[in-house]
């Protein structure tokens, strides 16, 4: 039964191999995950659509495995992958859109979701995917609005952000030091370490990703001898990668998920992470971590006044200037550390003050020096002190590179506006 709520988020964690659907009703609620069978545990969605071969009907996820094993249908995997890649995916003798399919694919999974929570009353949809790139950002924004989603905020963040977020989410004894993701969904295992440098306001935190190539699972074999062979050799590898990963470190907790970790294989490897840290298993950190996501992006302040998540996307300093408000001096902000680069942008309007030239401030977080740019609207004719009204938009290119777009807007009938038009680019 539908509950009318305010505050209401979801998180939809999407891979290549499987999908995921956590939600919080409230702001005060812990995000649940919604099961594809009602009071069962079975939150992993297969990543895929197949298409009957005797009639025109399509089936997703469990139900679509079946049917291809079967040999009733025919696949079609990595969605998100082929949607970024924008090429025509041919089934059955027929060519898709790739987006479309996608569309298709989560309309379907969120039929999952709607008999808890219309989508028309979430206020913030977070897609967590294993790589924010601009194909992937793109694929997903097409597709979300084929659905016609009434949500007042989508977003897109990455896996480490998505750990980010559940871990700070989490009691703060399990987090005080390092943190541990062991990721074995995939064929090879990958590691995410939570870190944290307290010495800077707002404390700065990072996620480092890792493949571990030497942690790789043998083919699935029918011989009970030979899996079990496998599986020590498994865990020997297992151990060593985390005798380097522990090595000089304090980590407090330790997750592990994917279906990687199924069964007993892992013995020894168990025994190196008790000792000393609490060790969780399950496997849906990410769709929940979408979720608080969203819930520190709808509200004012919260847990983000106090930490910066500078993830690979994210940016490394703060960007503003000086200005003068009502006679006295102020910091006018216009991209905040810790903002993914692609959803950075800050537009606003101010007099310049003398020269034709004003001054933009980076203070990073890394501990590097404070540096200023000094920005020269060259071919404006010179006039008096706060006579030039000037419109400006800041946004990113890439993690890396600033934008800015300027345009003159005179100062009424004194001064017409020329609107003459700058950009300049420069790194952050």
């Amino acid at each position: 039964m539908q509950r009318y709520v305010q505050g209401a988020v979801a998180g939809y964690d999407l891979g290549n191999e499987t999908a995921q659907i956590s939600y919080c009703l409230s702001p005060s609620d812990k995000p649940e995950t919604v099961s594809q069978i009602a009071g069962d545990e079975d939150y992993l969605i297969p990543a895929m659509l197949a298409k009957r071969t005797d009639r025109d009907l399509w089936l997703y996820g469990r139900e679509a495995q079946e049917c291809v094993r079967r040999k009733e249908a025919e696949p079609v995997t990595e969605l998100l992958k082929k949607a970024a890649l924008g090429r025509p995916v041919e089934v059955c003798n027929e060519a898709y859109d790739p987006v479309a399919l996608l569309s298709l694919f989560l309309k379907k999974t969120l039929t999952l979701l709607t008999p808890i929570i219309s989508l028309d009353r979430l206020q913030a949809f977070v897609f967590s995917v294993e790589e924010v790139t601009m194909p992937v950002l793109e694929a997903l924004r097409q597709a979300a609005a084929r659905l016609e989603l009434k949500v007042e905020r989508i977003y897109v963040i990455g896996r480490a952000e998505s750990f980010f977020f559940y871990n700070i989410c989490q009691p703060r004894e399990l987090w005080t030091q390092d943190v541990l993701v062991c990721d074995f969904s995939a064929q090879r295992l990958k590691t995410l370490l939570f870190t944290q440098n307290r010495r800077t306001t707002p404390i700065a935190c990072f996620v480092e990703e890792k493949e571990q190539e030497q942690v790789e699972r043998f083919p699935d074999t029918e011989d009970a001898d030979e899996s079990i062979r496998n599986g020590m050799k498994l865990d020997g590898r297992l151990e060593l990668v985390l005798h380097q990963e522990l090595a000089d470190r304090r980590v407090s907790t330790v997750y592990l998920i994917g279906s990687g970790f199924d069964g007993e294989w892992y013995q020894k490897s168990r025994l190196l992470l008790c000792q000393d840290r609490r060790v969780f298993r399950g496997n849906n950190l990410y769709s929940k971590g979408a979720c608080y996501a969203g819930r520190e992006r709808i509200k004012k302040g919260g847990i983000l006044g106090e930490y910066a998540f500078l993830g690979k996307d994210m940016l490394k300093a703060n960007l503003g200037m000086h200005v003068a408000r009502r006679g006295v001096d102020a910091y006018l902000a216009l991209l905040d550390a810790g903002t993914n680069w692609y959803e950075a942008a800050k537009e606003c309007e101010f007099l310049l003050e003398e020269k034709n030239t004003f001054t933009l401030r980076i203070t990073p977080l890394d501990g590097k020096e404070v540096r200023e740019v000094l920005v020269t609207l060259g071919g404006l004719a010179q006039r008096p002190a706060r006579t030039t009204r000037i419109r400006m938009r800041v946004d990113m290119t890439d993690v890396k590179t600033v934008r800015i777009n300027m345009e003159d807007l005179g100062f009424g009938e004194f001064f017409p506006a020329t609107h003459k038009f700058w950009e300049e680019t420069f790194s952050l």
